[in-house]
């Protein structure tokens, strides 16, 4: 029904009479109350002090009018629709939904872009362009500058502490002369206020100097692009060209390299569909597959290989990852996190925040994590009393009252809506990821552009417990790798590198056969974790790069690497012929 008509009726009493108005109103109505009450004042010649009451009444009349109306409506649709077939009401209302929704999306507009996911979109089409050698020497660039404020930071930094070393060794000599411990005190708390302040002088220089690259970085792409879209070289490219060769060439001092002790192999794993891996044994220092070292021959940039190819994969579905190993503080103050904060210092990161933002993410995600881990064992803790009174052993508890798991880090997808890379989908969503590190297990993750193998960092936080030989495939590190191989699946890491030893340097106790126990254990652990990616949907090949501390003896290098054929099956060529039977 499109319309239907109902009876409205209005009293009002005046000192002599009680007058009743009955009128037919047509519902819905097609003009407003306001000039409906209006036309009734004029044809029935109502007084003027009823218009108000008048409006009000009819108001209501309608309102409860059209509900009822449009209520009626639906109820003889549904009855239509349940007499011509068989299906439940809550059916019918799924349908109805997905068709409002399918029609408001039709017409909605398209949603703008982020300027993260146009930015990534631009730069992975010019790397992978003519226009590549050009972005790397706008790159270069700007690293060179940094490279200066870094060498100049670290230049006045060494003055300042020599300078103070020689004040506080006078001011030793000559205590209870002219300096008493008052003074030397003093002295040192002056020092320690002067270091700290040429510090952040020289940290806010530097990120400001970095700011204001990330800034003309992202607009010299966005200019270039737009060459490149109208195929011609515009001005762009001639300028950052002519900035590259106008710097001036430093004769730099040409170290050899050492050779390292490298060995690769090729496996297959699985059960029935065998995948193809590779594997591959090195004694590195781990920091130095993060460094890279652009070198500047005859005005020409001569990017490294696995530089440029860290580069071409930026933006893609074969990633490279890197499990450092840290303690459990989120910062980057003391030990191997200084190193690499240090590394990563050495360029601007012109696609990801610097790693100190995304550390403060971090810790901000720990504390609520920590705060709900804090909750939980209040709550194991109460049921392990109230069942310990019927005589049953708590079973989420150890022997001392800790948690069994302490490994709580999450898998979380995170949809990402304009960019069609995996990459992408991992790395604009990852400071929100709540991964902490408060107990040894825990790892979080940091991304970066700047880096020379690797993009994703796994921060894995272990403890002093690693040092023992002792140590089975029930360890949270352990089981923090098998999580960590777990995620590079899913964000599409296809090459993954970890330490063999879950250590970066050698200790006195770490003998020959501790190392090899420790090998066979971490070898043996990763395969089973590799044969399970087929049920985590990981059928790609994969890379895995296991570490060794650098320096270590050439007999126990080719111990470890004569594990590798032993544990894992080899990929070798079968001879199908057969022997003569004598």
């Amino acid at each position: 029904m499109d319309s239907v008509q109902r009876e409205f009726t209005f009293s009002f009493k005046t000192k002599e009479y009680l007058t009743k108005l009955a009128v037919p109103i047509s519902i819905p109505p097609t003009i407003s109350c306001e000039e409906f009450a209006g036309r009734l004042m004029n044809a029935h010649s109502l007084p003027c002090f009823v218009e108000d009451e008048l409006t009000r009444e009819l108001e209501k009349f309608v309102a409860k009018a059209v509900e009822d109306f449009h209520n009626e409506n639906g109820e003889t649709a549904i009855k239509l629709l349940q007499s011509s077939g068989d299906e439940e009401i809550g059916n019918m209302a799924d349908k109805w939904a997905r068709a409002f929704t399918q029609e408001c999306v039709s017409y909605a507009p398209n949603s703008k872009p982020k300027e993260e996911a146009v930015f990534g979109e631009k730069y992975h089409s010019l790397i992978h362009s003519p226009a590549l050698e050009t972005v790397f020497k706008l790159e270069h660039t700007y690293s060179m500058d940094v490279e200066n404020i870094v060498r100049q930071r670290d230049a006045a930094l060494r003055r300042l502490q020599n300078k103070q070393a020689d004040e506080m060794e006078r001011a030793v000599k000559n205590l209870d002369i002219t300096h008493d411990d008052l003074h030397v005190n003093r002295l040192a708390a002056i020092h320690f206020d002067n270091t700290q302040r040429e510090e952040a002088k020289w940290d806010n220089e530097l990120r400001n100097l970095q700011d204001s690259q990330r800034g003309e970085f992202h607009q010299w792409i966005k200019s270039l692009h737009e060459d490149m879209a109208n195929g011609m070289e515009g001005p762009v490219s001639r300028r950052i060209r002519a900035l590259s060769d106008s710097m001036p060439v430093e004769a730099e001092e040409v170290i050899p390299e050492q050779p390292q002790m490298e060995e690769s192999f090729t496996i297959h794993l699985g059960a029935q569909m065998k995948t193809m891996h590779n594997l591959r044994l090195m004694s590195v220092d781990v920091l130095d597959l993060c460094r890279h070292k652009p070198n500047r021959e005859g005005g020409i940039l001569r990017p490294q290989p696995q530089r440029l190819q860290t580069a071409l994969s930026l933006y893609s579905t074969n990633l490279a990852g890197l499990v450092l190993m840290v303690d459990d503080r989120i910062s980057s103050y003391t030990g191997i996190k200084r190193d690499f904060a240090t590394v990563c210092q050495q360029s601007t990161d012109f696609h990801f925040p610097d790693l100190e933002t995304q550390l403060r993410v971090i810790h901000q995600g720990a504390l609520k994590v920590n705060a709900r881990r804090k909750e939980q064992r209040k709550l194991d803790g109460d049921l392990s009393s109230s069942s310990s009174s019927d005589g049953s052993r708590p079973t989420s508890l150890h022997e001392d009252g800790e948690l069994t798991t302490n490994l709580k880090t999450v898998l979380v997808s995170m949809p990402y809506c304009t960019m069609k890379v995996s990459y992408c989908e991992f790395l604009s969503h990852c400071p929100t990821i709540p991964p902490v590190c408060s107990s040894a297990g825990d790892f979080y993750v940091t991304r970066h552009s700047n880096l020379a193998q690797c993009h994703v960092i796994f921060h894995l936080v272990s403890d002093d417990s690693l040092r023992s030989a002792e140590i089975n495939s029930r360890h949270p590190c352990i089981l923090a790798l098998r999580n960590i191989l777990k995620y590079a699946v899913q964000f599409d890491i296809l090459s993954i590198t970890m330490p063999l030893f879950l250590m970066y340097e050698m200790y006195e106790e770490m003998t020959i056969p501790w190392c090899t126990k420790r090998a066979e254990l971490v070898f043996k652990c990763v395969k089973g974790f590799m044969m399970e990616m087929a049920t985590w949907g990981g059928n790609e090949s994969r890379t895995v790069q296991f570490v060794v501390p650098k320096g270590i003896s050439e007999d126990l290098f080719s111990q470890l690497s004569a594990m590798l054929p032993q544990i894992f099956r080899m990929s070798r060529t079968v001879d199908l012929t057969h022997s003569k039977q004598k």
